[in-house]
């Protein structure tokens, strides 16, 4: 890409690097060489904002030593975890570019792919979201069940969710005030993002394979994930079980008939074993119905309280306004 240039009396595009962060000293001196790499050959101003959720090791002591060194580095750190989806939250919030492009400390997702969201958003779009063609460093097996996870998500939304788009995007500051206006607790980013709708682009690349420090997604919270995604995203869990619970009351009636008529000519099966098993079926489905029914209610209720999302326990370069 052949970056753009701009007079001295043209305003130079701001661009907000909003980084999460949890236990990645082994990664830090990484990013801070990797990122700046690619800043340094940009004509834009950068900001860079470490969004610390809470990290036990040295990332935080790490990232304030690059603060003191370059006032474009910006440390936020949490009272506690939050989850990675407030850690983005808190970046958007908080972020005071032109545009905000999220970028995880773990480096799999390349700084290098930047300057290519950075084109396409300069071409009118208000979105760009990195689109993974390959996931090198993870067992087969795994790469198989994300994508299955991720085409589960986007059959159940209810709006069009981008496959194979993590959270690795650049949004302009237009589409960030519009997702500040959405404070639900139960937080869903990519989901939210595709909701609001804008000028919407893909952009392909590799993923690269963690170099250093442990994954934060256990293969079990791959199933959190996708549930999570799909009842913030849509109600249809709840409509198939309405249509099943139809469908079996139709079948029992049916079943109450066909069994009438073989009585009636005395060839009823004794099928004491059938109805057990029946039962069993009956009642593990009502079971299952009710608990996806529990999650919607349960959700309702958390986002009654109306607690706060996230708390900073420490900022560094940054003014936290007071709530």
């Amino acid at each position: 890409m052949s970056a753009p240039s701009f007079s001295e009396t043209e305003k130079r595009p701001f661009i907000s690097v909003v980084i999460p962060a949890l236990n990645e000293e082994g990664n830090i001196p990484r990013l801070e060489r990797e990122v700046m790499e690619v800043a340094g050959r940009l004509p834009y101003d950068f900001e860079f904002l470490v969004v610390d959720n809470a990290s036990t090791d040295r990332t935080g002591e790490l990232v304030k030593d690059i603060c003191r060194r370059d006032s474009r580095w910006k440390y936020i750190r949490f009272s506690r975890n939050f989850t990675g989806e407030m850690s983005m939250t808190a970046g958007y919030r908080f972020a005071s570019g032109d545009a905000i492009i999220v970028l995880y400390s773990d480096l799999q997702d390349p700084p290098d792919v930047m300057p290519r969201l950075i084109e396409k958003w300069l071409e009118g779009y208000d979105i760009v979201y990195g689109v993974r063609t390959a996931r090198p460093g993870d067992p087969a097996w795994r790469n198989l069940a994300v994508k299955a996870a991720y085409r589960l998500i986007r059959y159940f939304s209810d709006v069009p969710i981008p496959e194979n788009a993590g959270d690795f995007r650049l949004v302009t500051r237009q589409v960030r005030d519009a997702l500040l206006r959405c404070d639900e607790r139960n937080r869903y980013l990519r989901g939210l993002i595709a909701w609001l709708g804008f000028r919407q682009i893909g952009v392909p690349y590799e993923r690269r394979p963690r170099q250093t420090g442990v994954s934060k997604a256990p293969f079990w919270d791959l199933f959190y994930f996708v549930f999570n995604a799909i009842s913030s995203f849509s109600l249809k869990p709840l409509r198939i079980f309405t249509f099943m619970g139809f469908g079996l009351l139709l079948a029992s009636i049916l079943a109450c008939v066909f069994y009438l008529y073989l009585a009636l000519h005395g060839t009823a099966p004794q099928g004491i074993p059938t109805v057990i098993l029946l039962l069993v079926a009956a009642i593990g489905l009502n079971s299952l119905g009710v608990g996806i029914l529990g999650e919607y209610v349960g959700r309702t209720y958390s986002e009654v309280k109306q607690r706060p999302l996230f708390l900073v326990s420490e900022a560094v370069n940054i003014q936290i306004p007071k709530e």
